[in-house]
């Protein structure tokens, strides 16, 4: 972990915590954003163990996120949020040869039928963390501009989470089935707050622990709702959430 000291920021500056694993993200997201006079790094962080502790200690405006460090610990973007509140959260995502596939099958809309598995693939991107109240996502693959106008946009207060995010949820979102609170289908408070929280990110542990309940009684709800609204899978639970207004559209984003 490296602190950067400086003077006092001028006025608008942004301050930012870059918390990636990989020296050679790390040093090169540093060198960029040490470029630009209305942006400025306050550290640099390798290990997960610190990030926490550095963003109470420096207060930053942003937090430049490894997907790893989130992935190892998945309610860490929430104790950032619980440490610094005003802070928003700019996750750097692996893009894998699968999501590539994805993002291909998005440029041609007629021909989007994403598998369950290509669903689940999407845990490895932008929909993990943005269910986890990241304020968005890039690519470690993507180019100076492309990271400076994400972090611009998470400064202004909206989602950078790139069009094909939105397209893909807008392609499952339009085959979720309409909801209903009357029929044989009708679903429970019970399955109603399961279904918020799968839409959050929380496992089935959580949910049980969240909720004082047994964990196979979580399953046993789980599979319930999910043969009620006919979807396949915790993904399409979480965009039939969405496209009913159940949580916020980007899932979760504060």
């Amino acid at each position: 972990m490296v602190s950067i000291p400086q003077d006092g920021d001028p006025t608008g500056t942004m301050r930012i915590l870059v918390a990636v694993e990989l020296p050679l993200i790390r040093a090169g997201v540093q060198s960029l954003i040490d470029q630009q006079d209305d942006l400025r790094v306050v550290a640099t962080i390798e290990r997960l163990e610190d990030v926490l502790a550095e963003c109470e200690r420096l207060e930053p405006d942003l937090v430049i996120l490894d997907t790893n460090f989130h992935r190892r610990k998945l309610t860490l973007i929430d104790e950032i949020h619980a440490h610094v509140p005003e802070a928003g959260v700019l996750v750097l995502v692996n893009h894998s040869d699968e999501e590539c596939v994805i993002r291909a099958m998005l440029a041609k809309p007629e021909s989007v039928k994403l598998s369950g598995a290509a669903l689940d693939q999407l845990n490895e991107c932008c929909l993990l963390a943005l269910r986890s109240s990241a304020r968005g996502c890039v690519p470690k693959t993507s180019g100076e501009d492309r990271l400076l106008s994400a972090i611009r946009t998470v400064a202004s207060g909206e989602i950078a989470a790139g069009p094909w995010l939105d397209a893909i949820v807008q392609a499952r979102a339009t085959e979720a089935p309409s909801f209903s609170q009357d029929g044989p289908n009708r679903i429970s408070a019970r399955e109603l707050e399961i279904i918020t929280l799968v839409a959050r990110g929380l496992e089935n542990k959580e949910i049980a622990q969240h909720l004082g309940i047994r964990e196979q009684t979580v399953k046993n709800h789980l599979g319930r709702v999910m043969r009620k609204v006919s979807v396949r899978n915790r993904q399409e639970l979480a965009l039939f959430a969405v496209k009913q207004h159940l949580v916020p559209v980007a899932m979760g984003i504060r």
